[in-house]
């Protein structure tokens, strides 16, 4: 019950007709037998019983105050406890940079039996040539410096067994590179899926949705399923801009890609996806129907272009967005959800390069996978490319469209960029023969042309 304090409040009436009484005369008492009744007619006080809300709230302030200096005090001994904590406990070993994407989207799956970079990093997991079970995965994105960086992984590294490699002609009569990259002591199991290896075997250029859904299942039936393969991904990026001019051009010289089956959810995409161009009906190969001559504004015009942040898409797990139905969703929100995707599957990889960063991304794949190259990467300027010298061409307006366009890739690209400065720094403070490393880079030049890139042709799948 709440407490009310009462105090008593006397009175005095004073009738007309009786004259003033002095204040020091004995005050009339009604309550006392035998009281002067002649005083009672003249001077009447009364009593009554009133609540006093000044000193209630006088108490209540005093109430709070306390409470207040109560937690004042326990605030402060929290304090002092977590400082004297802090200042008397262990040091600890210095937590390491680690990047990672802003995930608005937590249902990552990791593929089946996939080695990520952290997985290499701290369990000390190594790239095992000779093992049964280590198989290196090359998803080669389009007008990446992909074409360069696959021969280099068929030509290059310094084996004790090189891959045996060959031309062989395709259907259209043309003379293809072909390797083939077996492990030491055995015919017929592969260390390496790419291109110039296994060939297109998940179909053209197959990105990260169709690559971890289909390698195992190729492997083991070309294999066999005895051996429970450890599966390393490794890609190549490149700057958003150069690489979409780079396939303008590419496309202009008449590129199509179009045995490409973008297969996504246990289907195949391909014939559901609209083009930029016309097919003729009478091509039955499909050799003459492309976009040969496209001028760079109708190339950014054509919403349906695969080349608009194709970096990001192929990245991504498409099923998370329903595939290539890209009226499933909210549109920002595909967006967000493939973006995402995008860069929580590159960190996850084993390896990564940049075609900006040749030394780096060499001195990366040889640290991680503890194999080196014959020969040495070497940086060129970018205004030798057909892209560079496009770019310089190019209104700033067209530019700034294209940036627009490929808004996805640009975020991922200054995602990957510090991804990739981050990894070398952490992998050069444990480098204790890092100085010698980086000057054998130095020492040996391979002439990098970026014609291998911009000429790159591509074929069926074979």
């Amino acid at each position: 019950m709440e407490h009310v304090e009462l105090v008593t409040v006397s009175s005095e009436t004073e009738s007309d007709s009786d004259h003033e009484i002095d204040n020091d005369q004995e005050d009339f008492n009604p309550l006392i037998r035998g009281g002067d009744s002649t005083k009672s007619r003249g001077q009447i006080r009364r009593t009554r019983l009133v609540y006093d809300s000044s000193k209630a709230e006088l108490k209540t302030s005093k109430k709070c105050s306390w409470k207040k200096l109560c937690l004042m005090v326990m605030c402060l001994a929290m304090v002092c406890v977590s400082i004297f904590i802090f200042l008397t406990g262990e040091e600890e070993e210095p937590v390491r940079k680690v990047l990672a994407p802003s995930l608005d989207y937590m249902d990552f799956k990791q593929p089946k039996n996939m080695i990520s970079y952290k997985d290499i990093m701290e369990d000390n997991f190594r790239f095992n040539l000779s093992s049964s079970s280590d198989v290196m995965v090359f998803l080669h994105i389009q007008k990446t410096g992909g074409t360069t960086f696959g021969k280099h992984l068929v030509q290059d590294i310094d084996l004790a067994r090189p891959c045996l490699c060959h031309r062989r002609r395709n259907r259209l009569n043309r003379r293809k590179l072909h390797c083939d990259c077996f492990r030491p002591g055995n015919q017929d199991r592969n260390w390496l899926f790419s291109r110039y290896s296994t060939g297109w075997k998940c179909g053209l250029h197959p990105d990260w949705t169709e690559l971890t859904s289909c390698v195992d299942q190729y492997l083991v039936g070309l294999e066999g399923g005895l051996v429970d393969r450890r599966y390393f991904y490794i890609t190549f990026l490149r700057d958003p801009v150069d690489r979409y001019l780079s396939e303008w051009r590419h496309v202009q010289r008449g590129a199509t890609w179009k045995t490409a089956e973008m297969k996504c959810g246990n289907k195949s995409w391909a014939a559901e996806l609209p083009k930029c161009y016309q097919d003729d009906p009478t091509d039955v190969y499909g050799d003459y129907s492309d976009w040969s001559g496209v001028e760079i504004e109708d190339f950014i015009a054509c919403s349906d272009n695969l080349a608009i942040n194709r970096q990001t898409r192929m990245l991504a797990d498409l099923e998370l967005v329903d595939c290539y139905n890209t009226t499933a969703m909210d549109p920002v929100k595909r967006d967000t959800i493939m973006l995402n995707s995008a860069k929580a599957n590159l960190e996850s990889m084993a390896y990564f390069g940049m075609t900006e960063e040749q030394q780096i991304s060499q001195y990366l794949f040889e640290e991680t996978f503890n194999l080196e190259f014959k020969i040495s990467f070497q940086q060129y300027n970018k205004s030798d490319t057909h892209s560079g010298a496009s770019k310089d061409k190019l209104d700033d307006k067209i530019i700034d469209k294209i940036k627009a366009l490929n808004h996805l890739d640009e975020e991922l690209y200054k995602f990957a960029h510090e991804l990739l400065k981050n990894r070398f720094e952490n992998m050069k403070v444990t480098d204790d023969s890092f100085q010698d490393h980086m000057q054998r880079l130095g020492k040996e030049k391979y002439q990098f042309s970026w014609n291998d890139i911009e000429d790159e042709n591509y074929d069926t799948p074979t």
